[in-house]
């Protein structure tokens, strides 16, 4: 059975799964090239998941859609009683559901039509639980038999939080489920989201929301929490661990703003930091003494916050804690298809189905024509027989690397498939690069390192080893590296290194080891091959733009190295 899940608010994508087999999944921004495109039909993310798959849409069975926004014209009109008006000319279909005390999306949507317009007439429509594509998703990619899932976000299906017990071979709801969502009375309030705060922060400080959260995150480390108090007052947590506001959002909001304008920004962003570690932890402690779990997985935008995940680690004695790579509403499409999957063969089955990750190179694979698009586009070759030697060699006299390997990675993250190399020695390639890439940023650059060698340099837990494979989490950098890697370690000491095994990305582990046996040095930088502002890019001719334009000075794929004339 072919399934295609689709995400159509902010951050939207699109994964398409042959069973329990996956096919692709494309967050929208990389083939459209608009940065956290979306409120639409993914229509570029579908295409490119079914041109990866060979297939097109009339082979498609089911498509597993969210309760967002859907345009008016697709709603009877007996749905519109109640007013609720989304973005533009659209409606929110889960709040409408929610006001008519309804469960059914048919008996105010016509998703039929809805899909037939997008060329799926054929497919089934199945509806997602937002909160629960996120948990599902991250468990789905785990081998635990006990677990806590909790998931944190600006909001879906009408929740901000959600936790779930896996013991006993069942996965039961704690709070934040699909009961919650179709309750009439509003089990949670926008002011409860500590999402949402931190992107009132993000915006208080001149940054855009849903997008530049990372930057206040840099910017912490650089201030003091001083104006914490002002903030925790906002919240309680429930014996449960719900985290609760306690206080209108416009209040939360004038607040944040008025320290915003007379506070110096690393100590407002340092604040935040601090009320959202601290609360999430203790929501957590709340939930786990409740529900004992020897494994935590985390998803929604909230644990884009790498910070928080070592937080996290040292406050709790886990065997593991796994932060979904793809843990904004870009990982929603997967986690809406393992929902179908879930609800149509049981828990026990599914749980059989599981699969831990590799490389999250899901994305559609272009290297056959890019060799070629590369040399008819003016790029020059320079090594054909030693690939990972030569750029390892290059890198050593200074040269930045742009990577094209593969298929591009699902998720916010650059994993080495189109990642950018650099030598991590010289903390002064910060501004050096910034400035080629038009960016200007608070964080260094992050390590990447191979598997075998991360506990030499990092003091990374146990508990965190496998979900740094997808640069999830900061650690502690051991204090004698600390000088040796300046361009990777952050004011605080902490770094977010990525793990590689060489069967995720022979190549790029290859440069790690030629470059290690020419400098002694086991890291090197990698960052996301973007300019500010634009996403990670996806087709070759992206990245031939980049190298004429000289954001690097070299392109690696599998089979060359490439620079201009």
């Amino acid at each position: 059975m072919i399934i295609l899940g689709i995400y159509h608010s902010h951050d939207a994508c699109a994964a398409l799964y042959d069973d329990y087999k996956l096919l692709a999944a494309v967050a929208l921004e990389r083939p459209s090239r608009k940065k956290g495109d979306g409120h639409r039909w993914p229509a570029e993310a579908v295409s490119e998941c079914l041109a990866q798959a060979g297939l097109k849409p009339e082979d498609v069975d089911v498509v597993s859609l969210s309760r967002t926004d859907y345009p008016s014209k697709y709603f009877h009109k007996s749905a519109f009683a109640f007013g609720d008006v989304g973005k533009g000319d659209t409606r929110d279909l889960s709040r409408i559901l929610k006001r008519r005390r309804l469960s059914d999306p048919d008996k105010v949507l016509d998703i039929g039509r809805y899909l037939a317009d997008h060329g799926f007439a054929n497919a089934k429509p199945h509806f997602y639980n937002h909160h629960a594509a996120h948990a599902l998703a991250t468990l789905f990619r785990t081998d635990w038999d006990n677990a806590l899932l909790y998931t944190s976000d600006g909001g879906g299906d009408l929740v901000f939080y959600s936790s779930r017990h896996l013991v006993d071979g069942q996965l039961h709801d704690i709070f934040g489920g699909e009961a919650d969502t179709l309750a009439f009375s509003w089990k949670q309030r926008r002011q409860d989201s500590l999402g949402l705060m931190y992107a009132e922060v993000t915006e208080a400080l001149g940054f855009q929301p849903l997008r530049h959260e990372g930057k206040v995150l840099g910017l912490a480390a650089f201030g003091e929490p001083r104006y914490k108090d002002d903030l925790m007052r906002f919240w309680k947590i429930d014996d449960d661990g719900q985290i609760r506001g306690q206080r209108l959002v416009r209040e939360i909001r004038s607040t944040i703003q008025a320290i915003a304008e007379t506070g110096p920004r690393e100590d407002v962003a340092a604040s935040a930091q601090a009320v959202l570690e601290e609360l999430t932890i203790e929501a957590l402690a709340r939930q786990l003494k409740r529900h004992p779990s020897r494994n935590l997985g985390l998803s929604g935008g909230v644990f884009a916050n790498v910070k928080m995940t070592q937080r996290i680690a040292a406050r709790f004695p886990l065997n593991e804690i796994f932060v979904y790579p793809a843990m904004s509403d870009q990982g929603e499409a997967e986690g809406g298809v393992l929902q179908f999957l879930y609800e149509r063969d049981g828990h026990q089955k599914w749980m059989g189905q599981r699969q831990k990750l590799g490389n999250v190179y899901f994305g559609r694979n272009y290297m056959q024509e890019a060799d070629s698009i590369f040399r008819e586009g003016g790029a020059t070759a320079v090594a054909s027989d030693n690939v990972a030697g030569t750029a390892a060699r290059l890198i050593c006299e200074g040269a930045i690397i742009g990577t094209y390997l593969g298929a591009c990675e699902y998720g916010p993250r650059a994993l080495g498939a189109r990642s950018i190399m650099a030598s991590p020695t010289d903390r002064a390639i910060n501004d050096f690069l910034n400035k080629r890439l038009d960016r200007t940023e608070f964080m260094p650059f992050a390590p990447v390192v191979r598997a075998e060698r991360y506990k030499d340099v990092f003091e990374l837990p146990d508990s965190l080893a496998y979900t740094s494979h997808y640069m999830t989490a900061t650690c502690n950098v051991v204090p004698e590296w600390r000088d040796k890697i300046q361009a990777v370690v952050h004011v605080d000491g902490t770094a977010r290194p990525q793990l590689v095994r060489r069967s995720d990305n022979p190549v790029y582990y290859d440069i790690l080891e030629a470059y290690e046996k020419e400098t002694g040095i086991p890291v090197l930088i990698n960052t996301s091959f973007n300019a500010h502002e634009e996403p990670i890019i996806n087709k070759p001719e992206e990245a031939l733009k980049a190298l004429m334009a000289g954001r690097v000075d070299y392109l690696v794929t599998e089979n060359n190295v490439w620079t201009k004339p």
